[in-house]
């Protein structure tokens, strides 16, 4: 997705100033470098240089301990207080990684992957999951380390294991989702993929691309809840474990073609996000991909219109307030990382978005 000067244009200049405040420097500087077009200043240079004096990234930083981590190896993944989950908030807030404090938690964060190049929920390979995995490497790319052989050792795990599966899914496996994959990673695997140089990707790395695309694209975007999904999950969990490659199988010749539904939670936007994604973060993966207006992403384009407000910006409506380290913005408010998303989405996949007429869907 490149820049585009024409984003605020028809965006109100209380809007325009409120995005470029010095309160949120990552997002002042992205707006100013992507959607006005300035070019690069000592200015410039010294608000990005401020981005961990955001507050959220300096008390998540305040908090960490002088050899990288928040809390024990045990640990990494616990909802949202681990050490990995703290990488991968670093990473979405933009923090700056030539921080020697950010360096200490990239070098522990890599010091828990594995010889596979996967992290681990437990640091066994056998918890190895994918969407950790993109979460993980793709806040180490942005922190700095986008062409590291160990980053790039974990989008080679994420290509092997689509490779081994036959399809964008956690090592559970197709006959443990009624779709036949994971519709929340696929968004996930394609940020990872944006947030490395293609001419390191790893062979296999562009099927991976594809596969996560036409997933989106099939399901437009958010359609990906189908008919009988509890009645499903039921039948496959009560399964022995020898029985269960066969439930998905019978569970389909009984019922006939499944119809889908939209995914509830991913039309209620916010920021950051975790192993889930919503509608908008779907849409900008696409975007960084490159993928042009299609019909299929129509849906998905239209509930991202109709949450602008009058003043052009974007509520914050899920949140892990309370639940991080850190609390990032204020739910039911307005939401800068959710408005500059918004803002740089719409007119890659409609050129027109940003006229007052399309403010309502």
């Amino acid at each position: 997705m490149g820049r585009d000067t024409t984003a605020l244009r028809d965006v109100p200049a209380e809007t325009v100033a409120w995005l470029t405040s010095p309160d949120n420097p990552a997002v002042a500087v992205l707006t100013r470098r992507h959607m006005l077009g300035e070019p690069r200043s000592a200015d410039l240079d010294a608000l990005w240089a401020r981005r961990n004096e955001y507050p959220p990234v300096a008390r998540i930083l305040e908090l960490m301990a002088p050899d990288g981590t928040w809390t024990t190896p045990g640990r990494d993944y616990q909802k949202y207080g681990g050490n990995l989950w703290q990488i991968h908030f670093l990473g979405e807030l933009y923090a700056d990684g030539d921080d020697e404090r950010i360096q200490a938690a990239a070098a522990y964060a890599f010091s828990r992957q594995l010889a596979d190049g996967s992290w681990s929920c437990n640091g066994r390979p056998a918890a190895s999951i994918p969407c950790l995995t993109s979460n993980v490497g793709r806040a180490l790319a942005r922190l700095g380390f986008a062409r590291d052989e160990r980053v790039i050792a974990a989008l080679g795990y994420c290509v092997d294991l689509y490779r081994h599966m036959g399809c964008v899914d956690c090592v559970t496996g197709p006959a443990s989702q009624l779709n036949g994959y994971c519709h929340m990673l696929t968004p996930k695997e394609l940020l990872f993929l944006a947030e490395v140089p293609r001419e390191l990707w790893p062979d296999g790395a562009g099927e991976l691309r594809d596969a996560c695309i036409a997933a989106l694209r099939d399901k437009r975007v958010y359609h990906c809840l189908p008919s009988g999904l509890r009645e499903f999950q039921d039948a496959y969990w009560s399964a022995s474990a020898a029985e269960r490659d066969n439930v998905r199988e019978r569970f389909l010749a009984e019922h006939g073609p499944l119809a889908y539904g939209p995914k509830p939670g991913w039309l209620r936007f916010g920021y950051p996000l975790s192993y889930n994604s919503d509608a908008l973060e779907a849409l900008w993966a696409l975007a960084l991909h490159d993928e042009l207006s299609r019909p299929e992403y129509a849906d998905a384009l239209a509930v991202v219109r109709s949450a602008r407000d009058a003043e052009s910006r974007w509520t914050l409506r899920t949140t892990f307030n309370g639940k991080m380290l850190a609390d990032v913005e204020r739910k039911g408010e307005p939401s800068r990382w959710l408005t500059y998303r918004a803002l740089a989405v719409l007119p890659h996949f409609m050129p027109d978005a940003n006229r007052p007429h399309a403010a309502t869907v």
